[in-house]
């Protein structure tokens, strides 16, 4: 019989590294609140969100936005990062939980970070922590769905931001 470190997970090397092991699901359009704000506002806000998701290396951190915003933020993003682009109402959220079925998303990762409040990552998130992965919300002031709070889903809120002053312009 192996031995565990928790109820389902095997303590070998691997599985201790998958149990810890981040998924991360970013809707920055989402996160900034804006779909033409400019690279160094989509870095500042995405910066933010690596810090209280606790991202780690290793972790797998997957980005939707539309072209407008991939274009300002593709080269700023960390290495390690998938950069996917959506247009149209809920597109991104789309592409992200294309990203993120459950039954695959407990086998592979101990935490899911939703880098949105958007409702409608709700039942994935639902799904993943009746699974046993741990699920974070990290959104912006003013956009978390009330359906969150009452799932009782842990909520990071990010700082308020303000788009750089040009001086001189």
């Amino acid at each position: 019989m192996t031995a565990t470190i928790a109820p389902g997970i095997p303590s070998s090397p691997m599985a201790k590294a998958l149990a810890t092991r981040t998924l991360h699901l970013v809707d920055l359009e989402n996160l900034v609140g804006d779909p033409y704000a400019d690279g160094v506002t989509a870095a500042a806000v995405f910066d933010q969100y690596l810090q209280l998701a606790h991202w780690e290396p290793g972790d797998l951190v997957h980005v939707a936005v539309n072209p407008h915003l991939a274009l300002e933020i593709g080269w700023r993003l960390p290495a390690g990062c998938t950069l996917r682009t959506a247009s149209g109402p809920d597109a991104a959220d789309q592409r992200l939980l294309d990203q993120a079925e459950p039954k695959f998303v407990a086998r592979r990762f101990g935490r899911l970070v939703i880098g949105s409040g958007d409702h409608g990552f709700i039942a994935h998130a639902c799904a993943a922590r009746t699974a046993g992965v741990g699920v974070l919300v990290v959104a912006r002031p003013g956009s978390l769905a009330n359906g969150w709070r009452a799932w009782g889903f842990p909520i990071a809120t990010l700082e308020p931001h303000h788009a750089p002053t040009l001086v001189g312009v």
